[in-house]
């Protein structure tokens, strides 16, 4: 499938490709980036790892007339500009976190006692609106979405068990923080993260799409789906080119169309806690609890286990302010029809590691772990942090998660 990367001379090089990393290093990264196209049927990648010492390397695969640079639609590994957006907001006064959102969404049921704060915590008590809608997103890419139909397929499943106490990771919350936070302060979702989120993150080539932008703007890379039937790719047809699709189907919760590049320089800013929301709100992004909810009592207090509080696996994930933690990285990753991407920082190490694939069926967990896999290889050629995993575990979920794989020939007999 061609799926070394595009550099040297006459080989598709484009302007952002970056290589200052020890052979050996470059090569860990190549090897395993062909592996996971392979695993998911993807015919071209971009990703990029910046460490501190051991160098940056950032490429595009496949595709030799895609460069590093290509705009890429970003799903789920964008979803945090949201909640930036709101952090900027209230460290302009423009906003209280701790408001209900009914009091913007004057005419939406079923949010009545929903903060702001609770959509970026993940303590809203919202199901995912996502739940029944794979086949149609990947067989009919461009139908155009109103938040409205997403928002009410999600609160037919709503509240889920503790709102304003558990962690209940959806997609939900940030559709709904998008659509209050444009009638509240009566501006599109393009001006909003223009004015408050791209330009302060360094994110030159990244905007938020109108609801009729089908294609990206400018170079872009172009996506593949395999069919989907009762929620399972179809494997036994091509992966199919979808150049064309609808941002509604993610909306607020991952519309944005940005570079490789361009997510690194946001979670750096995201991260340092003080670009969003200034010395007051700054710091709730790295504010982290376990997603793993405990049991309750009627109040609601937590039930402590004999022998006191479980200790909480190095592994393990929590929820910050619109994005994961997972060992010292923060981040997210997702998947729109043609494209997944997963991006994840860690603030005291200055790793950074961003993957876009342009095949979807494998889904968000798939890029998750291509991520891991190479932040771990980053730890072995000195980008100075440790890790909870191998990137031997790594490969082990990406093998799990492979889609359309043939099986093994069985040995002969005799």
């Amino acid at each position: 499938m061609g799926l070394t990367a595009c550099t040297g001379q006459g080989s598709g090089v484009g302007s952002a490709d970056v290589d200052t990393v020890e052979g050996a290093f470059s090569e860990q990264i190549d090897a395993a980036v062909s592996a996971a196209m392979e695993q998911s049927g993807s015919s071209a990648a971009i990703v990029g790892v910046w460490t501190g010492d051991a160098g940056e390397y950032v490429t595009a695969y496949g595709d030799e007339s895609l460069d590093a640079n290509a705009r890429i639609r970003a799903a789920q590994a964008s979803q945090p500009v949201a909640c930036a957006l709101l952090l900027d907001l209230a460290a302009q006064g423009s906003i209280d976190l701790d408001r209900k959102v009914s009091k913007d969404l004057t005419r939406q049921v079923g949010i009545e006692d929903i903060t702001y704060r609770q959509l970026c915590e993940a303590k809203s008590g919202l199901a995912d609106f996502k739940s029944g809608f794979a086949d149609i997103f990947a067989n009919n890419p461009t139908r155009p979405w109103v938040d409205r139909e997403l928002l009410a397929q999600a609160l037919t499943r709503s509240p889920l068990p503790w709102p304003g106490l558990d962690v209940n990771v959806s997609d939900t919350n940030a559709l709904l923080l998008s659509r209050a936070l444009r009638v509240r302060t009566d501006q599109s979702a393009e001006e909003l993260l223009s004015d408050h989120v791209f330009g302060r993150a360094g994110m030159r080539s990244s905007y938020y799409p109108d609801n009729t932008e089908l294609t990206p703007r400018g170079d872009s890379m172009t996506g593949l789906t395999y069919p989907m039937s009762g929620g399972k790719p179809v494997c036994d047809v091509e992966p199919v080119a979808v150049a064309e699709v609808s941002p509604t189907m993610l909306s607020g919760a991952g519309a944005t169309v940005t570079t490789v590049t361009d997510l690194k320089n946001f979670y750096e800013h995201y991260l340092d806690g003080t670009t969003f929301g200034g010395e007051e709100f700054g710091g709730l992004v790295t504010e982290t609890t376990p997603t793993a909810n405990p049991e309750r009592d009627e109040a609601g207090e937590p039930i402590v286990p004999e022998g006191g509080e479980p200790e909480i696996a190095p592994g393990a994930q929590k929820w910050g302010f619109g994005l994961e933690n997972v060992g010292p990285l923060y981040g997210q990753s997702g998947a729109i029809t043609g494209t997944m991407t997963a991006a994840y920082h860690d603030p005291e190490s200055g790793l950074s590691v961003v993957v876009a694939l342009n095949n979807s069926s494998a889904g968000a967990g798939f890029a998750r772990a291509l991520a891991f896999q190479l932040s771990n290889i980053a730890a072995e050629n000195g980008a100075g942090l440790e890790l909870p995993w191998t990137a031997e575990d790594q490969a082990a979920v990406l093998a799990e998660r492979a889609v359309c794989q043939s099986a093994p020939e069985a040995p002969a007999e005799g």
